[in-house]
């Protein structure tokens, strides 16, 4: 799986590519907010998204936002990473469109159980995507339901 991690520290950045590395991921790596629009912008974009809060230029809630507000056929999880501890705070990450959120500093077996949620949540997606197009394929169209309406049904009966 293809991860992008946005982090302005290069110290941060560098130990999740470790990390991820470690655990098989395939990283890829921004140093700012443009620099991780640009990588969503582009094929074949990771489905999971570690943002860092406080970036310059473009901070990681304008990039939820902006993946929330992409190409609707695109799914990703957008996990927000945050020195903030305060509630308000916490608050603001969810409502700019990140799935979840982590805590500086934080313990590595604490990422690796966000991440594995993170994995499990798309998984899911997945196949109920798969489930979606399985029943809309062999599904009539709109009009043929319509015909089906009027011509199959008795007439609704009125109130005496």
């Amino acid at each position: 799986m293809r991860v992008l991690v946005a982090d302005d520290d290069p110290v941060y950045r560098t130990m999740l590519q470790e990390l991820l590395t470690q655990w098989h991921f395939e990283v890829i790596l921004a140093s700012d907010g443009q620099e991780a629009l640009e990588v969503m912008d582009g094929e074949d974009s990771p489905q999971l998204v570690l943002l860092d809060w406080e970036m310059p230029e473009i901070d990681g809630f304008e990039v939820a936002r902006s993946i929330r507000g992409g190409d609707a056929g695109h799914r990703a999880y957008v996990l927000m990473i945050t020195g903030n501890k305060q509630d308000s705070d916490i608050m603001k990450v969810l409502v700019s469109g990140a799935d979840d959120y982590l805590i500086k500093p934080f313990d590595p077996i604490d990422l690796k159980i966000h991440i594995r949620s993170a994995m499990r949540i798309l998984h899911l997606q997945e196949e109920l995507d798969e489930l979606r197009e399985t029943i809309t394929e062999g599904a009539p169209s709109k009009v043929v339901w319509d015909a089906l309406l009027k011509t199959n049904l008795p007439p609704f009966p009125t109130p005496r």
